[in-house]
């Protein structure tokens, strides 16, 4: 798994997240996932070390099983912002997500889609251009992405796609 999978993973609420996201694709009647190709490294293992391999449908167990609405907590204070601006940026019902968290009922899959995309965005931004800076790009209009703010675009497919793309181009020095 690429390192900026484990960031996202943490920065959504950890390795709990991993275990529940197993057990809801269980429940779901997911089958468990196919032995290593031969030749691929072994996920790591220990403490510390649960992981999303590329491929792994792990994430679509926790999608589809509904994040914690804490998730949109972590997830806010990673992004150096409130709760409610997390909301409104990513286009979710600010008073259904506020119910969510005074009830402890989890996201729906549509909305927890929403969190990864903005904590897989967050992970590659910061792992690209540092902490700050990866948190400040998020938030900031974009003159490649014809001046929108990068989290807002996040509610949609093509938007998270339009998003990673840039970011791959920063990665590789290509200027748009």
């Amino acid at each position: 798994m690429a390192e900026g999978e484990a960031k996202a993973i943490a920065i959504l609420g950890g390795r709990a997240l991993l275990r529940r996201g197993v057990a809801a694709g269980r429940k779901a009647g997911a089958t468990r996932p196919a032995a290593p190709a031969k030749g691929s490294r072994p996920a790591a293992k220990g403490p510390g070390k649960a992981r999303l391999a590329p491929g792994d449908l792990r994430w679509t167990g926790l999608i589809r099983a509904g994040l914690p609405a804490r998730s949109t907590q972590t997830l806010a204070s990673s992004l150096d912002m409130s709760v409610k601006d997390l909301a409104a940026s990513l286009r979710l019902p600010v008073r259904t997500v506020h119910r969510r968290l005074e009830k402890g009922e989890p996201l729906t899959p549509e909305e927890s889609e929403r969190a990864v995309r903005a904590a897989r965005v967050l992970a590659k931004a910061e792992d690209l251009l540092g902490e700050a800076h990866g948190r400040g790009w998020v938030r900031a209009p974009c003159r490649s992405l014809g001046g929108e703010i990068p989290i807002t675009l996040l509610d949609t497919a093509d938007g998270f796609t339009a998003v990673m793309d840039e970011l791959g181009r920063l990665e590789h020095g290509v200027l748009s």
